[in-house]
């Protein structure tokens, strides 16, 4: 039993020391292990963390940058010290060139196993690596050479990491006297200083390239052991761009012991802050003052004292007052470029993440906040300002941290706050709230959100503001949240994929999930482009067939207008389509891919043409047709007997117009819509056992019709267990129904109306989102059929006021959709209660 605790107090006594070693705070944190206590061992300790050290060494440079002074490479992180391997302890971190082929120094860097706030500081601030040159001391105007050049080779390595630590205005690890000192010491520098021989310019280090290194692929159950290459990008500044060159670096990195041995990561944020629309000019004139805090704020007050409890996240700054159209659309790191990059505009590349912001798209799929006129027409990208930010925060999450943020999601007992402060948190000047509660939904991951954000303090006296500002929509921000997996599921381990090299790289961008992507393939963008290019040719048909045109000049400005919008759709069709399923490289490649474009559309032009004849039931020319016009005057008239209550007269009409008919596609949906708005369901049904055509404009309205008629079945079926799950089989019914149709704005509608009906916040966020971003797309057009009921006995068209909010205005015209179908419970009990 003694020999055990000697041996205890022997290990405990070498691990104290090593961590000494480590320097900064760790010696505080292991003080207690300094007490010579018996412990049980380390191996079999579950509370002692074990520190893990990385090992960093250069080992191949290339390209570098043709300079007549010596160079350095710089290493730095934010929030770890790094050491160089060596007998006596310093904070240096730099490589001079005559050691970049020496594969020297080594650096060690000091990382918690199974520390999840370890793997936040390194997820979200990755290691830097700089380029700099040494100018030595010289005389101006003169070549400055022998003694100033030696005095710049002996200059001591704590000035080097000075100049980084002042970059960085960080001041964890520098003594405030330092600090001050060094910053008064490089003042007397660019002053120069009076010697014997005139004045002389100071030694100084100039910045010639950056780049940075991803350090959450350190996190695995494997010891990392890799060759990462590392790509140094100069500052681009106007006009001495063929001077710069892109540096080369090769590093080798390995650990001797796993980073993750009892732990897992299951998940990552993505945090991107975007951009600040409909400013006032005030905060543009301060943009480099301006920053933006994010905390989560509890939607219930506490019950102690009535306050909400407020729990930071995280902040961005260094926003740019640019106009829009020419912001640099690359996403960065927030923290690098917080600490070291003062110069945004012509450093993008040394920061940036894989992670882009498509201009066409800037207020496409955003969740608006409800009820809220934004005035985005108003904002024109190509000469309107705005605060760009274009910053990116990453979080690690467990499966712990998972679980609470799910239940606080479902729940709504958190909200995000967005805080516009300028200089320090405290001095907030706008705030709004986001509702993060779409990720509720079962398989969401992402979502673009439009914040605004109101003054936290309204003048009492009315200022006089230019009229380009009372005419200005709200101030608001646009904020990407996307988690790699949604939280809502079982998420898989992630530090599998860093030990793939395929997989790791993509722990550093978000993907979205399949049905939310807006990518130039999507189906639903080809979809939407080819439905207005064949709504404008049908267009284009039915007008030369009412107005009777023989000849393109009587009707000039009409084909002048066409003329411009089927050019503009060819464009965005060769781009989404054609250039992406034939990519071309030269002229003669772009020509052909021309010509199939020609076929395919010319053949797509003679189908539209061929389905407007009136054996197939043209919408366009159904009114020129004599027959289509009687079988719509017929079956209302047959109609209007049955409803005075001559049943056996209809009965008759009915009979003749059967036998009579020359459009049966037509005539049976007639004789569907009769039987769903009479409520003969049973009757209606028997519509769906006959194989029925699919290629007719009106195939869609009966797939709605099929969905309106089971639902109706079930609730009226005896069964009490058919009868009780009829709406969760029509909530599930719809959202698959949705999702095939993603376009069509009243399903998402009428799916947000049985999602508020059980205050399902989750669906209500994610439906709202599809459907209102679906605005400009034209819905299907009902206009084949005789008049409806609700038509017959409400004949005066009702329209909203403009006063009435974007929800009502939306919902009216899925009203009057759903009453003419004859779904009166769809069109009364959800959409008007709505």
């Amino acid at each position: 039993m003694d020999r055990k605790v000697r041996n205890t107090v022997r290990r405990t006594g070498r691990l104290t020391k090593r961590r000494r070693s480590a320097g900064g705070n760790e010696v505080i944190r292991n003080k207690a292990a300094e007490v010579p206590t018996v412990v049980p061992p380390l191996e079999q300790s579950n509370g002692l963390q074990q520190r893990v050290f990385l090992y960093i060494q250069l080992n191949e440079m290339s390209k570098l940058p043709e300079t007549g002074n010596p160079l350095e490479l710089h290493l730095y992180h934010p929030k770890n010290t790094l050491q160089k391997m060596q007998e006596r302890y310093t904070t240096d971190t730099i490589i001079y060139q005559h050691e970049f082929n020496l594969k020297k120094p080594v650096f060690a860097m000091g990382v918690m196993q199974d520390d999840i706030e370890d793997m936040n500081t390194f997820s979200d601030q990755p290691l830097l690596i700089s380029l700099y040159q040494r100018i030595p001391r010289r005389r101006k105007g003169g070549s400055g050479k022998g003694k100033s050049r030696k005095q710049g080779r002996t200059s001591s390595s704590w000035e080097i990491s000075q100049i980084i630590t002042d970059a960085s205005e960080s001041k964890e690890n520098v003594p405030k006297e330092r600090s001050s000192k060094r910053s008064s010491e490089r003042d007397g520098e660019e002053a120069g200083e009076e010697g014997e021989g005139g004045t002389f310019s100071e030694e100084r280090l100039e910045l010639l390239s950056r780049g940075h290194c991803d350090l959450l692929q350190l996190f695995q159950r494997r010891r990392f052991i890799s060759d990462i290459t590392i790509y140094l990008y100069p500052e681009y500044r106007s006009k001495k761009i063929n001077d710069k060159i892109t540096t080369c670096s090769v590093w080798h990195m390995y650990s001797i012991l796993p980073i993750l041995k009892n732990f897992n990561f299951t998940n990552l944020a993505f945090l991107t802050l975007e951009s600040i629309y409909n400013v006032p000019e005030d905060l543009h004139l301060k943009s480099a003052e301006l920053g933006l805090s994010v905390s989560f704020r509890s939607t219930q007050p506490d019950e102690s004292d009535g306050a909400f409890m407020v729990v930071p996240l995280c902040t961005y700054s260094g926003f740019i007052s640019q106009i829009i159209s020419d912001q640099n659309t690359i996403i960065v790191w927030e923290n690098i470029k917080r600490d070291l990059h003062l110069n945004m505009n012509f450093s993008f590349n040394q920061m940036e993440t894989n992670s882009r912001v498509k201009l066409p798209k800037l207020f496409r799929m955003l969740l608006w906040e409800q009820d809220v006129d934004f005035q985005i027409h108003k904002i024109d990208p190509v000469s309107d300002l705005a605060l760009i930010n274009n910053s990116l925060h990453r979080f690690v999450l467990n499966e712990q941290m998972r679980k609470i943020l799910e239940e606080a999601v479902v729940h709504n007992d958190y909200e995000l706050l967005l805080q516009l402060y300028q200089e320090t948190p405290t001095n907030v000047l706008y705030e709004g709230v986001l509702n993060p509660s779409i990720f509720g939904y079962p398989g969401v991951n992402y979502c673009r959100f439009a914040c605004r954000l109101n003054p936290v303090f309204k003048p009492s006296i009315k200022l006089s503001l230019p009229r380009d500002t009372l005419v200005m929509g709200p101030m608001f921000c646009t904020f990407k949240i996307c988690f790699f997996q949604p939280i809502c599921e079982r998420n898989e381990p992630l530090d599998q994929y860093n030990e793939s090299l395929l997989k790791r790289a993509k722990l550093r961008r978000c993907f979205d999930m399949d049905f939310l992507k807006e990518d130039e393939t999507d189906g639903d963008v080809l979809l939407e482009l080819y439905r207005a290019f064949d709504d404008l040719i049908t267009d284009t048909i039915e007008f030369i067939i009412k107005r009777d045109v023989q000849d393109i000049n009587d009707r000039k400005e009409f084909f002048c207008c066409q003329l411009s919008n089927i050019c503009n759709l060819v464009l965005k069709i060769c781009g989404c389509d054609f250039n992406i399923r034939m990519p071309t490289k030269t002229n003669i490649e772009f020509r052909e891919m021309l010509t199939h474009m020609y076929k395919e559309l010319m053949d797509r032009i003679e189908g539209v043409f061929t389905a407007c004849c009136w054996k197939n039931n043209c919408d366009s020319t159904q009114n020129q047709d004599q027959k289509e016009h009687c079988l719509n005057r017929m079956m209302n008239e047959m109609r209007l007997v049955s409803n005075t209550g001559q049943r056996d007269l209809a009965i008759h009409m009915y009979d003749e117009i059967d036998h009579s008919t020359t459009n049966r596609i037509v005539f049976d949906f007639v004789t569907l819509l009769n039987s769903v708005e009479n409520l003969q369901f049973e009757q209606a049904a028997r519509y769906f056992t006959k194989p029925r055509t699919t290629d007719w404009s009106g195939y869609y309205f009966t797939l709605l019709l099929q969905l309106y008629i089971n639902y109706m079945m079930d609730l009226r079926s005896t069964d009490e267990e058919v009868s009780s799950t009829a709406k969760s089989n029509m909530i599930e019914s719809l959202r698959q129904f949705a999702d095939k149709n993603r376009m069509e704005s009243e399903i998402w509608i009428l799916l947000y109306c049985f999602y508020k009906e059980y205050n399902y916040l989750p669906g209500m966020e994610l439906t709202r989102w599809k459907f209102q971003n679906l605005t400009k797309i034209a819905p299907r057009a009902l206009n084949f059929t005789p008049t409806s009921l609700y038509e017959l006995y409400l004949p005066v068209d009702f329209e909203m006021k403009s006063s009435s909010t974007t929800m009502n205005t939306q919902f009216y015209p899925v009203f009057k959709l759903f009453a003419r179908l004859g779904a009166y419970a769809f069109a009364e009990v959800y959409i008007f209660r709505n």
